[in-house]
């Protein structure tokens, strides 16, 4: 049962990433929007907890660059930097 969890929490992740990147290459959203910053943030998230429990290190650093670098986008975007 917990390995359907951690591949739901994986899948999860993987739609918020697509539907982010896919809104965005549509013009629906912009790269700096509060949208498009957020669900790659939940989409990294959920993406780096599944990540680490299949071991793949790789992804969950990756993963955890491309959060890094959302949170930072964020927070410029609402005027802390």
């Amino acid at each position: 049962m917990r390995t359907y969890i951690w591949e739901g929490i994986g899948w999860i992740g993987a739609l918020f990433s697509l539907l982010a990147f896919s809104l965005n290459s549509l013009n629906v959203i912009g790269s700096q929007s509060v949208q498009y910053l957020g669900m790659n943030i939940i989409g990294c998230f959920c993406l780096i907890l599944y990540a680490v429990f299949k071991k793949a290190h790789a992804s969950w650093v990756l993963n955890s660059i491309f959060l890094l670098m959302a949170v930072v986008a964020l927070l410029k975007a609402n005027g802390y930097f």
